[in-house]
C-alpha cells in the first residue's frame, strides 16, 4: 500500500481583495506543519498541488521547513485538476439571479450584505453569514440547480477531479508517500470517493475541513481507504481556522 497525505491550504486572505494569497497567519500554519512533518521525518516521494497560488505557497512554505530540518523536499508537481470549483464565483456575479430563482437565499444574502455594513466590521459575524449562504448556493450548484456561465456543472467539477486524483495516484511505486495540496471542493470529493458517500453528506463532511488539515488515504492500484481526517494536530490552537 502507499500514502496520500492530503493537506488543505493554510488561510488565504479572505478579507482582501485577493483572496488567493496566504494571510500572515496562514504562512504560520504552512510553516507549522513543514516543521511537524520535518520532526517526524516523514519523506516524500512525490509532491503534487493544485494550481492556485493558496496551493502552490502552502507547499512552498512546507518545503521551506524541510530545507531548513536539511531534509530533502521532492519539487511540486502542479495538477490543474485539482484546482478549486467555481461556486464563489456565482455569489460575486450572478446572485441577485439566482435569488430570484430561489427565494429562500434572500434572507441569508441579506444577512451577510447587512454583516459588512459600517465601518466596524465584526469579522466573525461577516464569515458566519457567508457561510451559511455559500452552502446553501452550493448545495443548489452540486444537485444542478444552478447554473452559470463561466462555472462548470458539479458533474463536470467531479468528473475533473477524479481525474486529478487518478493523476496523483496513479503510476506511484508500491510504498510511495505522496504529498498533495488542495482545496476543500476537491477534497471533498476525493472523500466522497473513498467512503462512498451520496453528494449531501460529502459536502456536509467537507465543511469540517480547517485550514492547513492533514488527511491521510491508504492507496493501491484502484483501491482508496482513509485512515485519518481533518488532523491540526501539528497546528497551535490559536491559529486553528476553517476560513
Amino acid at each position: 500500500m502507499s500514502t496520500l497525505y492530503l493537506v488543505r491550504h493554510a488561510q488565504a486572505s479572505f478579507f482582501e481583495d485577493d483572496y488567493d494569497q496566504l494571510s500572515e497567519r496562514g504562512c504560520e500554519q504552512a510553516r507549522q506543519l513543514g516543521k511537524a512533518l520535518a520532526d517526524r521525518r516523514v519523506q516524500f516521494d512525490c509532491v503534487i498541488t493544485g494550481p492556485a497560488k493558496r496551493h502552490r505557497d502552502t507547499a512552498a512554505w512546507t518545503a521551506q521547513a524541510y530545507q531548513t530540518a536539511g531534509l530533502p523536499f521532492p519539487e511540486p508537481m502542479v495538477i490543474d485538476e485539482l484546482d478549486e470549483h467555481g461556486a464563489d464565483v456565482i455569489l460575486r456575479q450572478s446572485l441577485d439571479t439566482i435569488i430570484g430563482e430561489h427565494p429562500h437565499l434572500l434572507e441569508l444574502a441579506e444577512n451577510y450584505r447587512r454583516s459588512r455594513e459600517g465601518d466596524n466590521h465584526d469579522r466573525n459575524a461577516i464569515q458566519k453569514h457567508f457561510q451559511r449562504l455559500f452552502e446553501a448556493v452550493t448545495k443548489l450548484w452540486v444537485a444542478d440547480k444552478i447554473v452559470v456561465a463561466g462555472v462548470e456543472p458539479y458533474a463536470q467539477f467531479h468528473a475533473r477531479v477524479c481525474l486529478g486524483l487518478k493523476k496523483t495516484t496513479g503510476n506511484q511505486p508500491r510504498g510511495s508517500h505522496v504529498l498533495a495540496f488542495s482545496s476543500v471542493g476537491p477534497m471533498t470529493v476525493i472523500l466522497q470517493q473513498s467512503l462512498g458517500l451520496e453528494h449531501e453528506a460529502a459536502l456536509q463532511l467537507g465543511w469540517r475541513l480547517r485550514n492547513c488539515t492533514l488527511n491521510r488515504f491508504l492507496f493501491s492500484d484502484d483501491r482508496l481507504t482513509l485512515d485519518s481526517f481533518n488532523s491540526v494536530a501539528h497546528l497551535e490552537d490559536d491559529i486553528v481556522t476553517y476560513r
